[in-house]
């Protein structure tokens, strides 16, 4: 079965625990239509965050349900979002939505 494109209901359905990571803490991010609220990491540090549109955006290590992004990040939606950046970041991060 594939994966669905949007799902509002997906919660974290996974964590994995990092070391010295690039993280961010966020309460209301967004990918697709599901909200996120926890601590994810980014996936190129700092040059993570960019725009698209007109939306303010992360790149974050994160499934969504069982697919891996061929890119190795989702772009999540920081607009509306309360977000907190953590460098050096040690403990358990949202790995996977479902």
């Amino acid at each position: 079965m594939p994966a669905p494109h949007t799902r509002k209901n997906a919660i974290a359905a996974e964590h994995t625990e990092v070391t010295n990571a690039y993280a961010i803490r966020v309460t209301n991010a967004k990918y697709r239509s599901a909200n996120i609220n926890g601590v994810i990491e980014l996936a190129n540090g700092k040059n993570s965050f960019h725009v698209l549109g007109q939306e303010l955006c992360a790149k974050a290590k994160l499934a969504w349900f069982d697919m891996e992004f061929k890119k190795g990040f989702r772009s999540i939606n920081l607009s509306g979002a309360q977000v907190q950046i953590l460098p050096n970041y040690t403990g358990e991060v949202i790995s996977k939505l479902a």
